[in-house]
């Protein structure tokens, strides 16, 4: 027979002291931090000041091409113009002009027809036809001279803004020289001769849309066939061979200015 164990009276003390002991042990193994203060702040992980963002890189300012260059590209021009010329006067043989009323040199005004066409932004190609006359008066005798200029030439615009735009230009042609007689007493002859040019310049182009302003002024370098003359009308019938050439020397140089309209297309 076994018999039942007596606890001491002192067991329930006991029993509470270990039970006590227990539940302060992990209290005290956490620390202070375990239990945070109510007053406080919340816990939470500790973030430093943020970073100023850096700048993203600035976009780029958009490409405004050249008026003359945006899309649809005029290449392509046609005009006419006013034409204003300074030429050495002329010396007539088989008249008397009155040297006091001439100068060193004469004007003729005229006008001119061209096209031109753009091969590259600064580069132009030009043709053109361009005249011009001046009329002589002494007494009852009328000389007239009439310029007809067929030239070809390039040209090199060195300044290309969204409006004007600056060149020089170079050119080679023809000049064709008609002097017209009609003296007193019914006497009436003409002569004609033809000329090489070469000419340098600088022109200037106003663009306004579809249309266009353009100024030039050009200096020729001019050489006459002299011999090759060809005098008609019964003012040179029988006459010599010196008296039939036209009344101009070898060399000359004319002074060009023009302003005309362009239509660009």
């Amino acid at each position: 027979m076994v018999r039942a164990r007596e606890i001491p009276a002192r067991g329930p003390w006991a029993l509470s002291v270990v039970l006590a002991v227990g539940l302060a042990g992990p209290a005290r193994a956490a620390g202070p931090s375990a239990s945070p203060d109510p007053g406080g702040p919340a816990p939470g992980p500790v973030v430093g000041a943020a970073a100023p963002a850096a700048p993203g890189p600035a976009p780029a300012r958009p490409a405004h091409p050249r008026l003359s260059e945006r899309d649809p590209v005029r290449r392509w021009a046609i005009g006419i113009e006013g034409v204003g010329l300074q030429i050495p006067p002329l010396r007539p043989r088989v008249v008397d002009l009155d040297a006091r009323y001439l100068g060193n040199s004469v004007a003729a005004g005229g006008v001119g027809a061209l096209g031109r066409v753009r091969i590259r932004p600064p580069i132009a190609l030009e043709l053109a036809v361009r005249s011009g006359s001046v009329r002589y008066r002494s007494d009852n005798d009328l000389l007239s001279q009439d310029l007809l200029l067929a030239e070809f030439g390039a040209l090199l615009f060195l300044a290309r803004g969204d409006i004007g735009h600056f060149a020089l230009d170079a050119g080679v042609g023809g000049l064709a020289h008609a002097i017209r007689y009609e003296l007193e007493g019914g006497r009436a002859g003409a002569q004609i001769v033809g000329a090489f040019t070469v000419r340098v310049g600088a022109d200037l182009e106003l663009l306004l849309g579809r249309v266009a302003l353009t100024f030039s002024l050009r200096g020729y370098g001019v050489v006459t066939d002299v011999a090759r003359t060809r005098a008609t009308g019964p003012l040179f019938a029988g006459e010599s061979a010196a008296l039939r050439q036209a009344p101009l020397p070898r060399h000359q140089t004319h002074l060009l200015g023009s302003a005309g309209v362009l239509y660009r297309f």
